[in-house]
C-alpha cells in the first residue's frame, strides 16, 4: 500500500471515533458496546472543551476533560467499528484495521496537542487542534459510518 493511500485510509478512519464530536443525544455511531461508550464519552468531553477554548480563563479547569477524551480515544482504539470487523474479505478487513489504527494514532496526537496548548494557556492552538480532530471525523464518516447513521 502506498503511503498516500494509507494516509487517505487513515484519515477516513477517524470518523468512527470522532462522530461523537458533533452528536448530542444520539445513539453512538457504532451501536452498543465499548466503542459506542467510548465515542459517547469522547463527544461529551469534546463538547466541554469546545466551550473552554472560547473562554481562555477556563482552560485549566477543563484539563480533566481532555484527559477523559484521551482515555476514551484509547478505549476506542482497542476496538474496531462494526463495519470493519464484519468485512468478509480478509485482505480488505486487515487493510481497514490498519487504516483505523493509524487514524486513531492521528486522533491521539490531536488530543495531545489540545492538552499541550491548554497547559500552555494557548486557547487558539487548543481550538485549532480540536478543529483538526473534527476534520478527521468528517473525512472518515463516509467510509466507516453505516448508511443509516448508527
Amino acid at each position: 500500500m502506498s503511503k498516500s493511500t494509507a494516509s487517505l485510509l487513515a484519515t477516513a478512519c477517524a470518523a468512527v471515533l470522532l462522530f461523537a464530536l458533533t452528536t448530542s443525544g444520539r445513539a453512538p455511531a457504532q451501536g452498543e458496546g465499548k466503542l459506542g461508550a467510548a465515542m459517547e464519552e469522547l463527544g461529551a468531553a469534546v463538547k466541554t472543551l469546545q466551550a473552554a477554548v472560547k473562554a481562555p480563563e477556563e482552560l485549566e479547569k477543563a484539563l480533566p476533560e481532555i484527559w477523559k477524551a484521551q482515555r476514551a480515544a484509547l478505549d476506542a482504539k482497542s476496538e474496531l467499528p462494526k463495519q470493519v470487523s464484519e468485512m468478509a474479505d480478509e485482505k480488505a478487513r486487515l487493510k481497514a484495521q490498519l487504516a483505523y489504527r493509524t487514524q486513531m494514532q492521528d486522533l491521539m496526537r490531536a488530543l495531545l496537542d489540545v492538552e499541550a496548548a491548554m497547559i500552555a494557556g494557548d486557547a487558539k492552538k487548543a481550538d485549532k487542534a480540536l478543529r483538526q480532530a473534527d476534520n478527521l471525523k468528517s473525512a472518515g464518516h463516509g467510509q466507516f459510518r453505516p448508511r443509516d447513521g448508527r
